[in-house]
């Protein structure tokens, strides 16, 4: 196996965890703070270095399951509701297919299960203690969140307070006495903030490393994770990624590439989007055309991708190809201005496949273009020198087998 199998879990899961934080658009590193108070109170306790590394990676992501920017806010300002346990449902069910994240998915499940709750009868005690302990971190920060104007040394003692109250109920009375003890001191409370956390997490990440071979459909099965974090995102980009994904692959077959090169598009194409995460749901959902503010929310996504991406050093070149999908030939592209030979040919597949699939994708808010339309826009874009014209030429040689790598269907629509 290629050095591009070996990854290190704690990078990948920081990865995750980069793309899942994203979705507080403004209230950003949810996961980081909550695994570090998470692991700080496990510390406090006792609690031994394998199950400590458990807790690390779950509390991370614990939120894999949340893509709504508005689903986010409920769990930012409300304390519980009703629906609380969609979410965990969601993320168990996105990790426990993926071995090496597989012993994380129980723990995940029960992140809101209250420690009342006959729930929590479901799960081995060990574990459970981690998923209490994650959502004891969890509310924390939720509080913290609701105090982000104030200084966290004048908020710290409100907060501790209310915890203090849900000893018993929500939280094991046990885990309520550590995280008490452990958050008295200053030092604890000032390392929530953004410049210390950072340092923290990753010298926690540093400390859990775990580098592994990975088969290939297991790096196939990551990058499905991130994918459907963001297809599910909104009605508009669900199955966008892997309609990108298959149509990158092909092209890249059809252009001569490698085998090897075709195999790494068909990741790029599922990870092109991962910056679109942090794109308020109101903004990715509006029918109509974007003003300038919106448009500049937009363009931010391309750069927030790559971030995401570099974390997994076996993902080097995966993230530039996926991250300059927006870039253009002419240069006048976002977010980094390449142009020309600067943009690799796989970038240019993955920016003609992102165009090809949104137009052939049936919207809630119109229909496919048709093949005329699709056709239409990539003539209108290569002219403008956005796109490379041979890998148009290539897909106009080609068209349905690309339809049908793109929408997923061989009857080619058209207007």
């Amino acid at each position: 196996m290629s050095d591009f199998n070996r990854v290190d879990l704690s990078e990948a899961t920081l990865a995750v965890s980069d793309a899942v934080d994203l979705v507080g658009v403004k209230v950003l590193q949810h996961g980081k703070r909550v695994a570090f108070m998470a692991l700080e109170t496990a510390r406090t306790l006792g609690i031994e270095e394998s199950w400590q590394r458990e807790l690390f990676r779950a509390a991370l992501i614990h939120d894999c399951g949340v893509s709504s920017s508005e689903v986010h806010k409920r769990l930012v300002y409300e304390l519980d509701w009703a629906g609380s346990r969609d979410h965990c449902e969601r993320g168990y069910k996105l990790m426990r297919n993926f071995e090496p994240f597989a012993t994380l998915a129980e723990v995940i499940l029960h992140h809101h299960t209250h420690w009342e709750s006959p729930l929590r009868q479901e799960i081995e005690p060990g574990k459970f203690r981690l998923s209490n302990l994650i959502h004891l971190a969890d509310r924390v920060d939720a509080l913290v969140a609701q105090r982000q104007e104030s200084d966290l040394l004048l908020a710290r003692k409100p907060i501790r307070a209310r915890i203090e109250t849900l000893a018993g109920s929500f939280f094991d009375p046990i885990l309520v006495e550590a995280f008490l003890q452990t958050s008295a001191s200053e030092a604890f409370w000032l390392t929530l903030e953004s410049h210390h956390l950072e340092r923290q997490i990753n010298e926690a990440a540093t400390h859990f490393a775990d580098n592994r071979e990975l088969t290939s459909p297991e790096l196939m099965r990551l990058a499905q994770i991130f994918a459907r974090i963001v297809d599910d995102k909104s009605a508009f980009t669900a199955e966008h990624s892997v309609g990108v994904s298959r149509l990158s692959c092909l092209l890249g077959r059809l252009s001569g590439l490698p085998a090897r090169d075709c195999e790494l598009l068909e990741i790029a194409g599922l990870l092109h989007d991962v910056g679109k995460l942090r794109v308020p749901d109101e903004v990715l959902d509006k029918p109509g055309p974007l003003n300038e503010a919106e448009l500049a929310v937009i363009e931010r996504h391309t750069f927030e991708t790559w971030q995401i991406l570099r974390r997994v050093r076996a993902f080097d070149q995966v993230a530039e190809w996926a991250s300059f999908h927006h870039e253009s030939i002419a240069g006048n592209g976002y977010p980094f201005h390449r142009h020309g030979g600067e943009i690799p040919v796989q970038a240019r597949i993955v920016a003609v496949a992102d165009v090809f699939q949104a137009m052939a994708q049936d919207r809630p808010y119109r229909p496919t273009v048709g093949a005329d339309g699709v056709r239409a826009m990539l003539a209108r874009m290569t002219a403008a020198g956005h796109l490379d014209s041979a890998i148009v030429a290539c897909v106009e040689a080609n068209f349905a087998a690309c339809w049908e790598a793109a929408t997923g269907k061989k009857s080619v629509q058209t207007t």
